[in-house]
């Protein structure tokens, strides 16, 4: 049997709205890998939140992959080293910051111990308890970057109106172009920023290289608009019946099953098992 390799979003797709891995699911997973398939879990989450999550998963295994933060970090799960890293330029954080805040927008980065903000939110509340992430609240972000490497990314949220970050995204997209990022959403209340060409799809080419895994043998499933990219960049893209309808025309094969009812199970049945 040939290797093929499944690139699987988490939130909306793997996991279940409570976060959760449905024991259909695990299993599916545990029988692909058994026969030598590979798993690359692909989320916007950073690492930090992402390796509990492939902990949790049991893909800790040689040739175990994970791909963090929209493709901007590459994480080998099993030697528990980063392959690749590309983080936004420092020097724009205190602009996107301040025109987030004129939106009434709750804007955040990171640094290597977890999430950075400058004001206790609701918002950030809610990221740290659904992603299991620390944060710390400090007065300029900017002085509490590392040193040594520039953030992963932004983001900007907004828990109860979307049109919100259409319209910030709308009014930064001059901006964006001139300082080289790309903006995306990864759910209807999270707006990402992260550099230019940098996203799920370019991590899914740069895993398959790596394994040398052909183009014919690559799969993958999603949900949201950060996934587009990297159902672009295999063969067999699935979309997830519960995602918008907007990103069904995306998908080669549309879950019958929803991610609260083991959609993956489904995929990795269909066309791995």
């Amino acid at each position: 049997m040939e290797k093929k390799i499944l690139f699987l979003d988490l939130d909306g797709t793997l996991l279940t709205d409570s976060k959760d891995i449905t024991p259909e699911n695990l299993d599916a997973i545990h029988k692909a890998t058994s026969l030598g398939h590979a798993i690359v879990v692909c989320t916007g989450r950073p690492l930090i939140s992402t390796a509990q999550q492939v902990e949790k998963l049991g893909l800790t295994a040689p040739g175990c992959y994970a791909i963090t933060s929209n493709g901007a970090l590459i994480y080998d799960a099993h030697t528990r080293e980063t392959i690749f890293y590309k983080g936004v330029h420092r020097d724009c954080i205190r602009e996107a910051f301040d025109e987030a805040y004129r939106f009434h927008l709750h804007p955040q980065t990171y640094n290597k111990a977890g999430a950075l903000c400058e004001h206790d939110t609701e918002e950030m509340k809610y990221y740290s308890s659904s992603t299991i992430l620390p944060y710390e609240v400090v007065e300029d972000v900017t002085k509490a970057l590392d040193e040594d490497q520039d953030p992963i990314k932004l983001l900007f949220i907004d828990l109860h109106d979307r049109n919100h970050l259409d319209a910030f995204r709308q009014h930064m997209e001059p901006w964006a172009k001139k300082n080289h990022l790309d903006m995306f959403f990864s759910c209807d209340q999270y707006l990402e920023f992260l550099p230019e060409g940098i996203n799920k799809g370019s991590g899914v080419r740069f895993i398959s290289d790596y394994l040398s895994i052909p183009y014919e043998n690559t799969l993958a499933a999603g949900d949201a608009e950060n996934d587009i990219t990297m159902l672009q960049a295999v063969k067999t893209p699935c979309v997830m019946c519960n995602a918008r309808p907007e990103m069904y025309p995306h998908g080669s094969y549309i879950t019958k099953q929803d991610n609260n009812h083991s959609g993956i199970a489904e995929i990795i049945e269909k066309f791995m098992l």
